[in-house]
């Protein structure tokens, strides 16, 4: 019983989000892409207050930015992840960081087709 309590010590959760945010800071320092799309993310909420959307419609929108840069975190992982178990050129590494790609790709263009569903009435 003892060990069920520590395992769900509250210095421990905030341990893991010490580690969370970590995380979050490398990948906004080294990686280009993420900036790129949290640029992104922040011009399409800019776009959202200034036509003052309906909740429905930021539901939409918060969802699709989350998954853009939630899927830039994955491929980073799954690319740092490849590098250091596979350094050398290997066909099969070069697929599965494709498809990691590929998924930050739909991602965006899942985000692109949101917004335009939510703002092209608007800017017309």
């Amino acid at each position: 019983m003892k060990q069920f309590f520590s395992s769900h010590h509250p210095r421990r959760h905030a341990k893991s989000f010490k580690y969370a945010f970590a995380g979050l800071a490398h990948t906004l320092i080294n990686e280009p892409n993420f900036r790129v799309q949290l640029v992104i993310s922040v011009a399409t909420i800019f776009f959202g207050l200034k036509y003052q959307i309906s909740y429905i419609e930021w539901g939409l929108l918060i969802i699709s930015d989350g998954l853009m840069l939630s899927a830039e975190m994955i491929n980073t992982v799954v690319e740092n992840f490849i590098d250091v178990l596979i350094p050398e050129r290997n066909d099969g590494a070069r697929i599965i960081k494709d498809v990691s790609a590929g998924f930050v790709l739909i991602s965006a263009l899942v985000l692109l087709f949101v917004f335009l569903l939510i703002f092209y009435p608007r800017f017309v």
